[in-house]
């Protein structure tokens, strides 16, 4: 009977650190080096005007879903971009989430 309340107190000291991990995910891992897919509704033309739409992703998945159709869909890496370094969107993320708006 004393092994369980031993077994729940190990389960809780070994599951909290994987928790806090999460919540601090090290930018530099696989997967966490993110860019902007962007679908445009004209044919080869990425201008913002023509853009319908746009997610923040994973550069793996986001390249992937790319050549699927690259007439249509295109990467950015938006972290030198004018836009964010000029300061008016904090980061490459918020100019991909917010820019393109209609």
């Amino acid at each position: 009977m004393r092994t369980l309340p031993i077994l729940a107190a190990i389960m809780a000291l070994s599951i909290g650190p994987a928790v806090a991990q999460d919540n601090n995910a090290n930018p530099g891992a696989p997967g966490q080096d993110r860019v902007c897919l962007v679908t445009t509704g004209t044919p080869n033309s990425f201008n913002d005007v023509d853009v319908t739409g746009t997610k923040w992703l994973p550069r793996k998945a986001a390249e992937a879903q790319a050549k699927k159709d690259p007439s249509r869909e295109r990467v950015f890496d938006y972290t030198s971009d004018p836009l964010v370094t000029g300061g008016r969107y904090a980061s490459a993320e918020e100019l991909c989430n917010t820019h393109f708006d209609k």
